[in-house]
C-alpha cells in the first residue's frame, strides 16, 4: 500500500486533528515528497479537505517543505471546490512565502480576498499576514495594505479587527 492509499484509509478511520497533525509530522520527518501526494487534492471532497488540512499542519512545522508547491496550489485555486481553499492558500503564502515567479498574481489575489465581502474572516486574516510579510520585501506595499485594512475595519468579525489593529500598528 503506497502512502496516498495509507492516507486515504487513515482519513476514513480517523479524521481528528491529532491524526492529521501526526501525518504532517510524518511527512516532514520522513522527507516525503509532497508531489507524490498532490493527487489527493483532485480526489473526492472529503479526501481533498483532509489533505489540505495536513498541508496546513505541515506548513506550520515545515514551511520550506510546502514552499515549492505553493505555485501548484495557487494554479488550482479556480478548480478546487473544497471549502476555505483560499484560506489554506493564504496560510501557505504567509508561512511558506510567495514564490517570486507568481508574486504579482498572488499579491493581487490576496488584496482581492481582503476586499471581497464574501471571503471568510480567517482567509482575510491570513491574507493580511501574507501581505505584511511581503511589505518586508516590498516596502511600497505598506501604504496599499494600510488603506485596504482601514477600508475593512468594521466590516468583518472581531478576529479580523484584532489582527487588523496589530497590523496597522506595525505598518
Amino acid at each position: 500500500m503506497n502512502l496516498s492509499d495509507q492516507l486515504r484509509l487513515s482519513f476514513k478511520e480517523d479524521d481528528s486533528d491529532a491524526n492529521l497533525r501526526k501525518w504532517a509530522r510524518f511527512i516532514s520527518e520522513n522527507n516525503v515528497e509532497i508531489e507524490d501526494l498532490i493527487g489527493l487534492l483532485d480526489e473526492d471532497r472529503f479526501t481533498a479537505m483532509r489533505f489540505l488540512w495536513i498541508m496546513g499542519g505541515l506548513v506550520e512545522i515545515d514551511p520550506e517543505k510546502v514552499a515549492p508547491i505553493v505555485p501548484y496550489f495557487f494554479e488550482k485555486r479556480h478548480t478546487i471546490t473544497v471549502p476555505n481553499y483560499d484560506r489554506s492558500l493564504a496560510k501557505f503564502c504567509w508561512l511558506a512565502g510567495i514564490p517570486e515567479e507568481i508574486e504579482g498574481e498572488v499579491t493581487d489575489a490576496l488584496f482581492q480576498w481582503i476586499l471581497n465581502p464574501k471571503v471568510s474572516t480567517s482567509t482575510k486574516s491570513f491574507a493580511v499576514l501574507a501581505l505584511y510579510k511581503q511589505t518586508q520585501k516590498y516596502p511600497d506595499l505598506k501604504l496599499e495594505l494600510r488603506m485596504v485594512i482601514e477600508d475593512q475595519l468594521g466590516k468583518n468579525g472581531s478576529s479580523f479587527e484584532k489582527r487588523a489593529g496589530k497590523m496597522l500598528l506595525k505598518l
